[in-house]
């Protein structure tokens, strides 16, 4: 770590070498007049002198020269033969690479100068200093001192006041004419003055230790003090004396530095004595613990704090408990939702929490168990929550207490509960719409044949005719009520064991017989068993739901065609047994993808006609009779399969 003096009155050049010169000890100076100043107080390694300064360069070097021989000069954009008095020149227009390999041109020059002082010092005869024999404490004043000591320990977790106290009982102890208290900061970790006593303001603010070098590493790795005429580092002295310090305390906690006590020259005397330097290390020894658990103590506050304001902000209720199974915790949302107050229920038992909240809590902190998001309502004022639970565990193992989190969702239920109804009401006047729609086309034709029966009466063709069309009418409202009370019931159920393929052969015919759509003729082609099939069902609800699946597939089928073929046969299922199956299909019909998906469901069937409700209604029949009933489209042929369970005999 060097010492960097900057001197220039260009703020932006100024600020610009603060930044690039970030490992070392940097110190700055606006004009000449101060930096000779600083260079009398400092041991300045390294002088950065911006242009355009009112003194010439030759003139500034010379004095530099005088005050620190060693000290070296890099001048920024000089030119001619006034860059000639520098040690060494940066254009104006310097880049980071460019300044890096200048620094890293000083910093050799001056190690080799450090490393010559040191040989001609080892070749120098010793002369060994002149402290006198350790003096013991003075009882009273120690005792004093003691009391000062006490204080400083006592001052709880306000760190920058624990270390101005400790500083005025080490100022009572030893006498110092100079201290200082270094405590790591930044990243990497340097060691800055926190608090001192008779340093200069540059010195206080400017120097900068590195972890991982110098007098903090020394410190670090020895883990005894360092004084000055016992140091072989030069670079370790160096920092030292530029701390005007002659005796360096490591102050250790759990094997870390977590603070460096520098002491200057006694009032009296030349140096301390060893008494007086092991009382200081152990005094630092305790005040290093003090201040790793303020640290610990202010960290943990911190860490509380942030969690503190995460939790005021949660847009989620969230509620704790603690193994004594009483509420830690009730952050803001928690207190809107619940409309209770965190002051009134905190270290309450988990009881004052509305039911079943408490329960939850409870239960996972007796089994362990998390319970996944779900929906509850409170009989609180009819609450909708969404929540959760689970267990925080200690390092065994065993639960340390519960979590639940929740969010109020009775505003949502409501709005769905509103869109349901108002969606509830459109199907309902659609569906009766619909209804109204199937129901008049009969009626109307009913209606006019009976205003013209009293006219026409008396004509063949007109009495055949109306016949045959209120007939068909009359079928149609009865086909109409038929399948609407289908979709809600399936009516009386009588069971009886017949084959199938009679079922099949009665609604042939009776389709056979009816000619209700004579522009769109209708083939029905039948495939049969040699053997009969025989089920338990209710003959007459199976023919309506065989009837309804043909008409659906006609009624989708082209006009100018419509085919459909019956199938039956038996077939082994593993879950199920013997099976007979029943295949309705047709090469003709064609139903759009979306409107398939759906085909089974009658309220949106319902909507589009009443023929397109059938597949639902017979989905409904052969359920009531025990089967199943399912829909198919490949790429030629759509079909329905109605599985029966065979018959047992």
């Amino acid at each position: 770590m060097n010492t960097i003096l900057i001197v220039t009155a260009d703020d932006a050049l100024r600020g610009r070498l603060v930044s690039a010169l970030g490992d070392h000890s940097v110190f700055v100076a606006q004009s000449d007049p101060e930096a000779l100043k600083t260079l009398r107080l400092i041991d300045i390694d390294v002088i950065l002198r911006g242009g355009g300064m009112p003194r010439g360069l030759e003139t500034f070097v010379a004095s530099v020269k005088q005050i620190a021989p060693s000290t070296l000069t890099i001048a920024i954009g000089v030119t001619g033969e006034e860059a000639e008095a520098a040690d060494l020149v940066l254009p104006a227009t310097f880049t980071q690479r460019e300044l890096d390999g200048t620094l890293r041109h000083v910093t050799d020059k001056l190690r080799l100068t450090r490393e010559i002082t040191g040989l001609r010092s080892s070749l120098a005869p010793d002369h060994p200093g002149t402290a006198g024999p350790d003096q013991p404490w003075e009882g009273v004043a120690f005792a004093r001192v003691l009391r000062e000591f006490t204080r400083a320990f006592a001052a709880g977790f306000d760190l920058p006041r624990a270390l101005e106290m400790f500083l005025d009982a080490i100022g009572e102890l030893v006498r110092p004419t100079r201290m200082a208290l270094l405590l790591p900061a930044g990243d990497p970790a340097e060691y800055r003055v926190a608090t001192h006593r008779g340093l200069v303001p540059q010195i206080a603010g400017g120097v900068h230790l590195s972890a991982g070098q110098g007098l903090a590493r020394w410190l670090a790795a020895q883990g005894r003090p360092a004084r000055l005429q016992d140091l072989p580092d030069p670079e370790v002295a160096r920092e030292l004396r530029l701390l005007q310090s002659v005796l360096a305390v490591p102050l250790l906690a759990h094997g870390e530095l977590v603070a460096i006590l520098t002491v200057g020259q006694p009032v009296v005397g030349s140096s301390y004595g060893r008494s007086q330097t092991e009382t200081l290390f152990d005094l630092g020894s305790h005040l290093a613990t003090a201040i790793r658990d303020i640290a610990l103590h202010n960290r943990l506050e911190r860490e509380q704090q942030f969690s503190e304001r995460i939790l005021a902000h949660m847009s989620s209720g969230v509620i704790t408990i603690g193994r004594d199974h009483r509420i830690a915790t009730m952050n803001r949302r928690a207190e809107e939702i619940l409309e209770l107050s965190a002051g009134e229920v905190m270290k309450q038992d988990l009881r004052a929490l509305p039911s079943p909240l408490g329960d939850m809590l409870y239960d996972t902190l007796r089994t362990g168990r998390a319970a996944a998001r779900h929906e509850i309502q409170l009989a609180l004022r009819g609450l909708w929550l969404e929540v959760s639970t689970y267990p925080v565990r200690g390092e065994d193992g065993t639960p340390l207490g519960a979590v639940l989190v929740f969010e109020d969702r009775t505003t949502q239920k409501e709005l769905l509960t509103q869109r349901r109804q108002v969606e509830q009401t459109q199907l309902l006047t659609r569906v009766v719409a619909r209804i109204a729609d199937e129901i008049k086309n009969p009626l109307v034709s009913i209606n006019t044949f009976i205003e013209l029966i009293g006219e026409r009466y008396d004509d063949p063709e007109f009495r055949r005719h109306f016949s045959s069309v209120v007939r068909r009418d009359v079928r149609r409202l009865v086909e109409v009520f038929e399948k609407l009370a289908g979709l809600v019931t399936e009516g009386e159920l009588n069971f009886t064991t017949v084959d199938v393929h009679s079922v099949v052969d009665d609604v042939v015919t009776a389709i056979e017989l009816v000619d209700d759509l004579p522009a769109k003729p209708l083939q029905l082609d039948v495939t049969r068993e040699t053997t009969p099939q025989v089920v338990k069902v209710d003959p007459a609800h199976l023919r309506k739901a065989f009837s309804y699946l043909i008409w659906y597939l006609a009624h989708n089928s082209p006009d100018d065609q419509a085919r459909v073929s019956v199938s039956v046969a038996r077939h082994s299922e593993r879950d199920s047994g013997e099976m007979v199956r029943i295949l309705i299909g047709s090469r003709t019909a064609s139903v759009a993808p979306d409107k398939l998906h759906r085909v089974f469901d009658p309220v949106e069937m319902v909507q589009e006609s009443l023929l397109d409700v059938g597949p639902a209604v017979s989905q409904r029949l052969v359920e009531a009779v025990g089967g199943q009933l399912t829909v198919r489209q490949g790429r030629h042929e759509l079909h329905f399969l109605v599985s029966l369970p065979l018959a047992t005999a």
